[in-house]
C-alpha cells in the first residue's frame, strides 16, 4: 500500500513482508551496519523501511538482525565474546589504525570486521580512556601548560586584548589542549588564568569597555 506521493506505508505491511523486504535490501547492498543501511536508503528512497521505523518496531538495529536471522554477524557476533576478548580486539584496532577519538573510530571501522562504536559502548561502557593519546614524552605539568598558554598569547599578539573568543579562533599551538580543557584542569576561569600568567585581564577589559563607550558617544 502506498501514499499518494509514492511512499510505502510500512506499518501496514505484514511482519513476513517486512522481514523479507529488509533482508533483501541488506543482501542486495552488502550492508554490515545501521550507518550503511541509512546511507544506502538515502540513495534508494522507499526501497526499505527507515531506521526510525526499524527502531520503533524492533527496538534496535541489533534486534532487527536477530529477527531476520543475522545474529551471527554484527552485534550478535560480538555479544558472544567476553568483555576481555572484545577489549583486546578494539585496543589492537585503535593501536594499528592510530585512532585518537571516537569519531575517528566510527569512520575507520565502517565496512571492517570490527565492532561498531555503539556496540563497544554497550559492552564496555565508558570507552573514553581508550582514546587518550599515549605519548612517549611526559605529560605537561601545570606550569608548562600555563607557560605555553602565555607564549601562544604573545605569539598571537593578544596580550593587549586577551579576548578568549579571539584566542579560541586563532590558537595554533599543537601542544595546547582546548581552552575548556585548560580551565577544567587548572580549575580556573579565563580571567584567573590570565592573572596566573601575568596579565591584568580586568584592567584591559575595563579599558576596552570605556573605549567602546567613548566610540558610541561620538557616533551619536
Amino acid at each position: 500500500m502506498k501514499q499518494n506521493d509514492g511512499r510505502i506505508i510500512w506499518k501496514n505491511q505484514s511482519d513476513l513482508k517486512l522481514i523479507l523486504k529488509i533482508n533483501e535490501f541488506i543482501e542486495k547492498h552488502g550492508i554490515k551496519s545501521s550507518r550503511q543501511y541509512q546511507k544506502k536508503l538515502s540513495e534508494n528512497p522507499n526501497s526499505a523501511p527507515s531506521m526510525w521505523f526499524i527502531k520503533k518496531k524492533y527496538g534496535s538495529w541489533e534486534n532487527l538482525l536477530i529477527s531476520i536471522g543475522r545474529e551471527n554477524t554484527g552485534y550478535g557476533k560480538w555479544a558472544r565474546m567476553s568483555e576481555q576478548e572484545l577489549l583486546e580486539i578494539v585496543e589492537s584496532f585503535i593501536k594499528c589504525e592510530k585512532i585518537i577519538s571516537q569519531r575517528m573510530y566510527e569512520q575507520k571501522s565502517v565496512g571492517k570486521d570490527i565492532p561498531s562504536l555503539s556496540t563497544v559502548k554497550k559492552r564496555l561502557g565508558d570507552i573514553r580512556p581508550l582514546f587518550k593519546e599515549k605519548n612517549d614524552s611526559p605529560r605537561f605539568t601545570d606550569f608548562e601548560l600555563l607557560l605555553e598558554l602565555k607564549n601562544e598569547i604573545i605569539r598571537l599578539k593578544l596580550q593587549d586584548d586577551l579576548s578568549m573568543t579571539k584566542f579560541r579562533k586563532l590558537v595554533q599551538s599543537p601542544r595546547l589542549p582546548s581552552v575548556d580543557t585548560i580551565m577544567k584542569r587548572t580549575n580556573k576561569n579565563w580571567e584567573e588564568l590570565m592573572a596566573e600568567i601575568g596579565f591584568d585581564y580586568r584592567r584591559i577589559k575595563i579599558y576596552k569597555q570605556r573605549n567602546n563607550l567613548s566610540k558610541t558617544k561620538k557616533t551619536k
